[in-house]
């Protein structure tokens, strides 16, 4: 797997004084047949319990990602949006019902 931070994302999580990205599993509860739907949620911290994650340094910032994610051949980091509405946003990772 190859991960590909985008040079703007140190910036933007050096202006909230983080240098941490992490990234895990959310199960979101559905009203219908479904049940639990997984979702992917994107935190600007270290993960509260290190051992259940693949940590990355790279970009300049330093990666968590959740063992529980499938990810494809490259997971790309980058920062989208416009002023107050900027995020990070993450693809390459494949979330399986």
């Amino acid at each position: 797997m190859k991960i590909e931070v985008a040079d703007n994302v140190a910036a933007f999580l050096s202006e909230r004084g983080r240098s941490d990205v992490t990234i895990e599993v959310e199960d979101l509860e559905t009203p219908c047949c479904v049940g639990r739907m997984p979702e992917m949620r994107i935190r600007h911290q270290p993960p509260f319990d290190p051992t259940g994650y693949r940590h990355f340094e790279t970009g300049g910032i330093t990666l968590h990602l959740s063992k529980l994610l499938h990810t494809g051949d490259t997971v790309r980091v980058y920062v989208s949006g416009i002023g107050p509405f900027k995020k990070i946003e993450v693809s390459g990772i494949h979330l399986i019902l």
